[in-house]
């Protein structure tokens, strides 16, 4: 399956999630490749300390050439989308099955997800539904209003489906990049927890990657 991690705002977990799908994947017993198209090219860096392949592209033609190549020798590709929504995150939409947007439940991180939304939907009516895009709630706080809220305003959203999974606030996932691992192979109760918040997530969105 080819997988895009999109969002333009920043510190909504996007390079942070395409590392633990990519991990958890590998983890599924599936031949995976990361391809590292933001600019700053954290996913890509991260991904060498855990001695996982990984390559930088920033070009869009190259990004829509490469993609449909590497899913002739990988099971899974998925794509650290770049933060501008400009041409490298079209091509990103007219190569990948599934777009996964993660959006932190803020007022600011709402309004931005709109420019991706409109962006997907393009996408969409060019290919005839696909890819098929997913949002989860990224860096959620428990019990608060504005969870609630955000998970009814994003529920409306054309075009996508909200996940019911949801990866909480936790330290354990911004000390991992650091640790060179993931929350996957840290110990403590704050990486497990993190842990589960990811592997029901991805299980959630593999499948719906593969309904039809």
């Amino acid at each position: 399956m080819l997988i895009g991690i999109l969002n333009r705002k920043g510190g909504c977990g996007k390079s942070t999630t395409a590392v633990h799908l990519a991990y958890w994947l590998s983890r599924q017993k599936q031949r995976v490749i990361l391809v590292d198209s933001d600019g700053q090219m954290s996913s890509s860096q991260w991904l060498d300390k855990l001695k996982m392949p990984s390559v930088v592209i920033n070009d869009p033609d190259d990004l829509f050439d490469q993609i449909g190549k590497l899913a002739e020798e990988y099971d899974s590709v998925v794509v650290d989308s770049p933060s501008v929504l400009g041409e490298p995150a079209k091509s990103v939409l007219l190569s990948v099955d599934l777009a996964i947007v993660p959006v932190q439940p803020s007022n600011l991180d709402l309004l931005s997800a709109k420019d991706i939304v409109r962006l997907v939907n393009q996408a969409q009516k060019i290919r005839g539904g696909t890819p098929k895009a997913a949002m989860f709630l990224s860096r959620a706080s428990r019990g608060t209003v504005l969870l609630r809220e955000a998970r009814e305003a994003l529920s409306q959203t054309q075009g996508f489906t909200l996940l019911e999974s949801m990866v909480y606030q936790r330290q354990a996932i911004a000390d991992a990049p650091g640790q060179a691992a993931t929350v996957f192979s840290m110990s403590g109760e704050a990486a497990s927890s993190a842990a589960k918040d990811y592997d029901a997530l991805f299980k959630e969105a593999m499948r719906y990657g593969k309904t039809k």
